[in-house]
């Protein structure tokens, strides 16, 4: 019997039937949305087949796409579109989605431009020209500020409420910005903030209020009412006040929320126990006097910063 031949890819032995294997891995991978498995096999795959790299391409392309790997795959379109390879229309409109998704709306308006004016074909025309508009748009928002010299705090709040209903992504550097910026009010800080977590922000952003300041990655943050610190100090009220006294356990949790909204992404400078114990100790003195010289320090200190945190929520 005769032997197969080996052919090579570089210093690579191939062996018959490995790139169709490949692509064939790749399909099932990317039919199942294994998407990285999808594109590891598509790439392996064109180093071995001459003769269907277009059709391996546009299937990597794709594998791109619906990955989430948006830069890698607008190299790749840019490269095809430019080669001529695969069916232009469909290789643009991915190369436009990709853009769109990495924020790049001017880059997308001056592309689609010229294709507008050369003229596309009338099954085309109308979704590239949707395309061009939400780019335009999402542009025009860019350049514009959120906020304005001058905006109050309600002013502030409502355009963040606002911008909660719609895309917030044209913003996400000034809304940054905010999250860092420690003269702005604390509650703003923690709407911004909020808004860079739905949006699913993944930069290392710098908050800093008050005394305090870290780094944080927005899309894995907790929520203001979901964190550690503040699930432990509800445990302390529900023991102490929740099943004694309702009425008091209620406008504890209420100041507790008000004051760890304002704080966020931060916890006080206190164990959850002191805490709990100053927020109750706080609400009995609307009632009747406390003498201050028997108070923990620790809760005095508590009380202190309640003090402050009190004076700015007054807006």
């Amino acid at each position: 019997m005769k032997k197969k031949k080996r052919a090579k890819s570089g210093n690579v032995v191939q062996f018959p039937g490995t790139s169709a294997r490949l692509e064939q891995q790749g399909q099932q991978a990317l039919e199942e949305k294994r998407f990285d498995e999808a594109i590891r096999f598509y790439t392996e795959a064109l180093r071995f087949e001459e003769g269907r790299q277009e059709e391996i391409k546009m299937a990597l392309l794709i594998a791109y796409h619906e990955s989430g790997s948006h830069d890698a795959g607008i190299d790749l379109s840019r490269e095809m579109l430019r080669a001529g390879e695969g069916h232009y229309f469909d290789v643009l409109d991915l190369h436009v989605l990709m853009l769109i998704q990495k924020r790049r709306y001017k880059e997308v308006a001056d592309t689609l431009s010229v294709l507008l004016e050369e003229g596309l074909p009338p099954d085309r025309y109308e979704h590239f020209a949707h395309l061009k508009a939400l780019a335009d748009r999402m542009s025009a928002k860019q350049k514009d500020s959120l906020f304005k010299v001058g905006d109050s705090i309600q002013d502030k709040m409502m355009k963040l409420s606002e911008l909660a209903k719609f895309d917030a992504a044209p913003f996400e550097e000034e809304l940054i910005h905010i999250a860092g910026d420690q003269t702005e009010h604390p509650f703003i800080q923690t709407v911004a903030l909020g808004l860079l977590r739905e949006m699913g922000t993944a930069k290392n952003v710098t908050v800093r209020k008050f005394h305090f300041e870290k780094k944080v990655i927005p899309a894995i943050t907790d929520e203001a009412f979901n964190g550690p610190f503040f699930l432990e100090v509800m445990q302390c009220l529900e023991k102490t006040a929740g099943q004694n006294n309702p009425a008091l356990f209620a406008q504890a949790v209420e100041l507790t929320k008000q004051y760890q909204f304002l704080l966020h992404p931060f916890d006080p400078d206190i164990s959850s126990e002191k805490w709990a114990e100053a927020i109750v100790l706080k609400i009995n003195q609307l009632y009747e006097p406390v003498e201050m010289n028997k108070i923990d320090p620790d809760i005095d200190q508590a009380l202190a910063f309640m003090q402050e945190l009190d004076e700015i929520s007054a807006f």
